[in-house]
């Protein structure tokens, strides 16, 4: 999923997306697609649980027609100490085939608590898991289980992390390193997630990058972030900032498999960032993916 020796450049697609697309044309390459957007989840007990959005599924259709689409998950929560929803796998399945994902990632959080008819209610709010041996055991079978249902590789996203847990037996990348080595698995590399735990938990993104093995990264995201009560968020309502950028020119350019740089802002921060803002942001990876490319190919 490249142009010439380039990654792709795409845009998290929203409701708000469209009219980012058309200011943008051709600039917008390829659609990260978040598949629970496009059903209602009515719960394990109703007669028919899950209910598409056709309305929403035909207008991305239309905005997707020639360019790359991958999906970008939080229902399934891997991470979460509990089974696989498989109703609702079966549902991603069918998108993911429907859409021609190329294909699936998800976070390295847990989204999931047991709650109520709906095996997934969702937390609101990635939460840590301990970076142990159990948690990476318990999570290898699950991205084998799902890499082999979607027949399609998935990719784990580092996450924002506001309440690190204490005492892990792995640093974050070197966990990431080990899933990869036992699954075959990705990552995603959301750098804006990386400098907001920079931000709040005095990570260093350059020390972090470099114990990383950079060659399993197959996407990247940037996007911005606001403050919020003594905190950074990663809030997805803000331009990309410098230090993002910083780390993007140092390190993509060691990413030997790197197919798609993607921009996320969230559909409510629109009139705030302005679409001129957004798209200036795109045409932003445009030239950090030419110099990237340019750079590897030296």
């Amino acid at each position: 999923m490249t142009i010439g020796n380039r990654p792709l450049v795409g845009l998290l697609y929203s409701s708000a997306a469209p009219v980012v697309i058309e200011a943008a044309g051709s600039l917008v390459e390829s659609l990260d697609i978040i598949p629970e957007r496009l059903f209602y989840d009515l719960g394990a007990t109703s007669e028919q649980r899950f209910h598409r959005v056709d309305g929403a599924l035909h207008e991305l259709r239309r905005h997707a027609a020639g360019r790359h689409t991958t999906g970008h998950g939080i229902g399934l929560s891997l991470p979460s100490d509990m089974p696989i929803d498989e109703p609702l796998l079966d549902v991603v399945a069918d998108l993911s085939e429907s859409l021609e994902f190329s294909w699936y990632s998800e976070h390295l959080s847990s989204f999931a608590t047991m709650r109520g008819a709906v095996p997934n209610a969702q937390a609101g709010l990635g939460l840590p898991v301990p970076y142990d041996e159990d948690v990476l055991t318990m999570l290898a079978g699950k991205v084998e289980m799902v890499q082999q249902r979607l027949g399609m590789r998935v990719l784990l996203e580092n996450p924002a992390v506001f309440t690190p847990v204490p005492g892990c037996e792995y640093r974050e990348p070197a966990f990431l390193n080990e899933l990869a080595s036992r699954t075959g698995c990705g990552v995603l590399l959301d750098l804006h997630n990386l400098y907001t735990n920079e931000r709040n938990n005095d990570v260093d993104g350059a020390e972090y990058l470099n114990e990383m093995e950079l060659e399993n990264v197959v996407e990247v995201h940037v996007a911005g972030g606001t403050e919020l009560f003594g905190f950074y968020t990663d809030s997805h309502a803000a331009l990309t900032p410098r230090p993002v950028w910083d780390l993007a020119n140092e390190f993509l350019p060691q990413m030997p498999h790197l197919q798609s740089v993607v921009f996320e802002f969230h559909e409510s921060s629109v009139e705030r960032l302005g679409v001129a803002g957004i798209v200036g942001d795109i045409e932003r990876i445009h030239e950090l993916v030419d110099r990237s490319a340019s750079a590897v190919a030296a």
